[in-house]
């Protein structure tokens, strides 16, 4: 396909991409603020082992608090996690994740 070609099709577009203002530290930060609300102080450890029974319960039957509590720490730090990581704290805390993906309208 050539460039005038992609650039009369539908599928491509000169538009700017509209970028979602949801980040991964964002959502991490309001499980972390709903973690210590719970918890208080002791928040890593309660939420490590809530974390490990939960995905236990979803058939992960390695999980276990020593060994999700240094993955959580670096997600924490990071502010970076995967969905599944995600889904799973947010559970931990009492809450449910919730994503949607709409369709965006051209300008």
């Amino acid at each position: 396909m050539t460039l005038l070609e992609r650039l009369q099709s539908s599928t491509f577009s000169l538009q700017p991409r509209i970028v979602e203002a949801t980040t991964s530290r964002i959502i991490l930060d309001r499980i972390k603020d709903r973690a210590i609300a719970k918890w208080g102080d002791k928040w890593v450890a309660n939420l490590a082992r809530e974390y490990a029974s939960i995905a236990k319960e979803r058939g992960d039957e390695k999980a276990t608090t020593v060994n999700r509590r240094p993955q959580l720490e670096r997600a924490f730090e990071s502010g970076s996690c995967t969905l599944e990581t995600a889904i799973v704290l947010a559970a931990a805390t009492g809450c449910k994740f919730q994503m949607a993906c709409l369709e965006v309208e051209e300008f």
